[in-house]
């Protein structure tokens, strides 16, 4: 139906413009809108999500698809989430000096269950089976995780520049995704931020609380 259209018969009905007029205010009202912002998503939430994004960033994993790091055919990015999120966070906790006979594998070892644990708070996924990362499958033989039925084997590195994720706005999208900008900052001084990124997650409940799972994360450092 056309705004304001004269019907044969009729008189001209201003109770049209009326409706015509709701529609367009609906409409740009629409096209303006700000993005909805995810539940409680103040700086109290964005800080949340800052230290959710952390998790990956402080591994370098500055720019990955979750698709491509849970493909069980290359398990690489996947196991070296799981060990190394346990290694920079947990180290007295879970990791322990091999005690096998020349530590073929490593020096370091770490039972498998931590590591699907990682796997499954960070990206929702459930890892049934422990692969190993043998040389065919890793960059370089320090990115060798072999797995030996019940632990993973692997070397410790020296550290390295570590960034955290500063959330500077996140909303929910209509796809149900939350969308999160911002910088990326050294650990060390969280006032020198030499990156800015975009991060999708997707809701996820773990251990009975409201978190999220990774879907992607890509940073950008100016040329």
């Amino acid at each position: 139906m056309r705004c304001g259209t004269r019907y044969p018969g009729t008189r001209y009905l201003g109770a049209r413009y009326l409706s015509c007029a709701a529609v367009l205010f609906f409409v740009l009202g629409f096209l303006f809108a700000k993005p909805v912002f995810a539940q409680d998503a103040g700086a109290k939430e964005r800080a949340r999500m800052g230290v959710f994004l952390s998790n990956f960033s402080e591994l370098h994993m500055l720019n990955f698809d979750a698709a491509d790091v849970l493909n069980p055919e290359k398990p690489y990015a996947m196991i070296r989430f799981g060990i190394w999120h346990n290694y920079i966070n947990n180290y007295k906790k879970r990791i322990r000096n091999c005690t096998d006979a020349g530590c073929r594998w490593g020096s370091l070892t770490i039972d498998g269950r931590y590591v699907k644990e990682s796997i499954e708070r960070y990206f929702g996924y459930t890892l049934k089976e422990c692969p190993s990362v043998e040389a065919s499958l890793a960059p370089t033989p320090a990115d060798v995780y072999h797995y030996d039925g019940k632990l993973y084997h692997f070397e410790g590195a020296a550290g390295e520049a570590v960034y955290h994720a500063k959330v500077d706005k996140a909303w929910q999208r209509e796809d149900g995704l939350f969308e999160m900008q911002g910088k990326m900052c050294l650990a060390e001084d969280m006032g020198d931020c030499p990156a800015t990124f975009t991060a999708l997650a997707r809701k996820h409940t773990w251990k009975g609380k409201k978190t999220w799972a990774a879907v992607s994360l890509h940073t950008e450092f100016p040329e």
